[in-house]
């Protein structure tokens, strides 16, 4: 045997022989391991170009890739209050709408045929620029991402799709109860005022201009307000050279002197409800104004929360979630921000029926946590699995450079991370309890509750004041400029509004007690289009039915006076509120409601300015009918060629201006029918709807607006 096969056996024996002796131990408890070496976290060179543009270099050779990623110093929590959403739109826009050389779609061009990506955005309290790519493009890649960062087109096309996409998340803001639970428990505690809890509105959007976002962009984006970090497969040096390259010559500019946020100082403790009527259960979640992560007592408190509801043996998850059996999922931390406090808040998802049982159980956890400091064991397992997670802070080279950009773009030390390991492992149970006391205030807990009011275990008048909260979206601004109002007009209005109903048949609406009709109706969206056939019945004054048969199956609503339904299958459910509300304004601008009640006191009618349709001069009708306002274009002979208003696309749920255009009239039971109408809505034909049948006072079986049975 020779001399390396003779040391390899003794290692062989040596490593056999300790795993002998670990084999003798009886009780796991009873293991001794070695100690381990102390880890140290790789540190990034950093330097500064002489214009201010502060750079972070990792080089990570693991695989041919480089990835760029810069912050901004901007952020929404400084846009103006009439124009929020002006950062996020700033923020994609940047992106999608090109630079001075390319399209934003030449670009998508680019970077697909290279597998490459390049992505812009803001946030509350930062902006953020980044992209990744193969190591033989980024040459070519960097390029176009100094363009994007330095030179952006903002493309008004690219602006308004992207109004339109926001529009849809404003739209849809309240289908989802947990997104309306976490906007409106924040808005509580920071107040709806503050930037950290204002919301994007159709108004604000609608507000913001192409010039917005290039002022943002003068004002924000300077070397000297940047933060650059490159990791990946390169050499340092070479990779400062480029850097130097390509942003040397990049101007410095002045420094920013950013104000600190505004939010709400006092707490507003109480009861608060939102109505949903289509849950089966009760989102409730409880807040205050919790700590900044500068706070010294920040690590007591992270041990604090991993006790209260950090894992599945936790104090919530133990007694609300296991032994009460109050919910599946029970959520309780101390939030904190690195600009500002964050919120304290606890919270769950229960059955309506377990509402006020629920809130009891969620508050006395937190109140116990004052009351009933953490036990020895509580403390052990709480830091142990705070510190075992520690190494996922660091388990990539992206990671420690994300971090290490982030305490320099907040001033903290470059080592905080080493420092939170440390912090942790010094927090005592004397800690835990006074930080609990300190921070912990059950009296100014603001108690939301979203659900159903009628399914409740018990009011929850019973517990103290409640405040309801209306979620109702703000309906956009109408764009049409307003028809001056006076006595010529009215008078003018109430003539030719005779001529309409005498030409269309009002005096036979008037009388009727029911319409149905049926109908082919075909729908357009970027590109798509699909048809379906809808039978559609009006019992005057409240009851619309809607029967629409659809590519998946045949779908149902129902308005019944104040109820709503809508039913898929065998699957009932309310109507959500806004379609609801939408299909209530429907009765004040639908021509067969305006001719019923062409004669109502509510209903206010002005003459306005002639204009032509379709090559016939028409004269402009506004129309105002419990609260829902629309004009009309109306022919010489007294029908309707065209009526504008405020509506909802039926396929986005985006608010805009619709156009109706009604055409091929023919006479029902005495009454004119437009048989043929194509509606627009902001200039873009979305809808053309074809009468088949039209029945004056058919024979309706009351129970047809009934909802089912459950």
């Amino acid at each position: 045997m020779n001399l390396k096969h003779l040391s390899l056996t003794l290692a062989i024996a040596g490593c056999l022989a300790q795993q002998a002796g670990l084999a003798q131990v009886n009780d796991y408890r009873d293991l001794k391991y070695p100690t381990l070496p102390d880890f140290k976290i790789p540190k990034p060179e950093v330097f500064t170009l002489p214009n201010g543009l502060q750079v972070f270099l990792m080089e990570d050779p693991e695989l041919p890739l480089i990835q760029v990623n810069a912050r901004i110093r901007t952020g929404a929590n400084y846009e103006p209050a009439d124009k929020v959403g002006l950062a996020s739109l700033m923020g994609t826009v940047q992106r999608t709408g090109g630079t001075s050389r390319q399209t934003g779609d030449e670009i998508d061009d680019f970077l697909a045929a290279r597998a490459a990506s390049i992505e812009t955005g803001i946030g509350g309290d930062s902006g953020s620029a980044g992209m990744d790519c193969l190591k033989q493009d980024f040459d070519d890649v960097f390029k176009v991402f100094n363009e994007i960062l330095r030179t952006p087109a903002f493309a008004q096309e690219k602006l308004d799709l992207a109004k339109v996409s926001v529009n849809t998340g404003i739209a849809r803001r309240n289908d989802n109860v947990g997104g309306i639970t976490s906007r409106e428990i924040a808005r509580l505690v920071y107040g709806p005022d503050s930037p950290l809890a204002r919301m994007t509105e159709y108004a604000t959007i609608k507000a913001i201009t192409r010039e917005d976002l290039v002022a943002w962009h003068k004002a924000y984006y300077h070397p000297n307000q940047i933060l650059l970090g490159v990791v990946g497969d390169f050499k340092a040096a070479e990779m400062k050279q480029k850097i130097e390259a390509m942003f040397g010559d990049w101007p410095k500019g002045p420094d920013q002197d950013k104000t600190p946020v505004a939010y709400r100082k006092e707490p507003a403790p109480g009861y608060y409800f939102i109505e949903k009527s289509d849950i089966n259960q009760a989102n409730i979640v409880m807040a205050h104004l919790g700590i900044e992560t500068r706070n010294p007592d920040y690590f007591a408190a992270q041990v604090m929360n991993e006790v209260l509801s950090g894992s599945f043996a936790s104090r919530m998850f133990s007694n609300v979630r296991s032994k009460k059996g109050l919910a599946y999922s029970v959520y309780g931390s101390m939030g904190s921000s690195l600009s500002h406090p964050g919120l304290f808040r606890a919270g769950l998802q229960t059955k309506l029926s377990n509402t006020t049982k629920a809130i009891d159980a969620v508050r006395s956890e937190v109140i116990g946590m004052i009351e009933k400091p953490a036990t020895a064991d509580e403390l052990k397992l709480a830091k142990d699995s705070i510190l075992n997670s520690f190494i996922f802070n660091y388990d990539s080279k992206e990671k420690i450079l994300s971090q290490q950009m982030t305490y320099a773009y907040y001033g903290l030390p470059s080592d905080y991370l080493e420092q939170y390991r440390a912090n942790i492992e010094k927090v005592t149970a004397a800690d835990v309890a006074r930080v609990a006391k300190k921070y912990l205030h059950p009296d100014q807990l603001a108690i939301l509750v979203v659900g159903k009011a009628t399914e409740l275990d018990q009011p929850l008048t019973n517990l103290g004041k409640v405040t309801t909260i209306d979620i109702a979206i703000p309906p956009p601004p109408d764009s049409a400029p307003k028809i001056e109002k006076n006595s010529a007009k009215l008078e003018a209005g109430k003539k030719l509004w005779g001529e309409v109903v005498k030409a269309m048949g009002g005096e036979t609406l008037k009388k009727a007690e029911a319409v149905q009709s049926t109908m082919s109706i075909g729908l357009s969206m970027g590109g798509q289009s699909f048809s379906m056939k809808q039978t559609a019945t009006i019992v005057f004054p409240d009851k619309v039915r809607q029967v629409m048969s659809l590519p998946m199956g045949e779908q149902t609503m129902v308005i019944n006076g104040n109820e709503s339904f809508a039913r898929m299958g065998d699957k009932v459910e309310p109507l959500p509120a806004n379609l609801a509300a939408e299909q209530k304004k429907e009765q004040g601008r639908n021509l067969l409601y305006l001719l019923h009640y062409h004669d109502d006191a509510e209903l206010e009618l002005v003459a306005d300015k002639e204009e032509a349709v379709g090559g016939v001069n028409c004269r402009i009708l506004a129309t105002e009918f419990k609260g829902v306002e629309s004009r009309m274009w109306i022919a010489p002979d007294g029908k309707v060629l065209k009526q504008t208003y405020q509506g909802i696309n039926p396929i986005t749920r985006t608010p805009g201006t619709v156009e109706a255009v009604y055409s091929d009239y023919r006479q029902e039971a005495s009454i004119q029918v437009a048989r043929k109408q194509t509606r627009l809505m902001n200039g873009e034909q979305i809808m053309t709807i074809n009468i088949e049948t039209f029945e004056l006072n058919p024979k309706i079986d009351p129970a047809l607006f009934k909802k089912p049975a459950e």
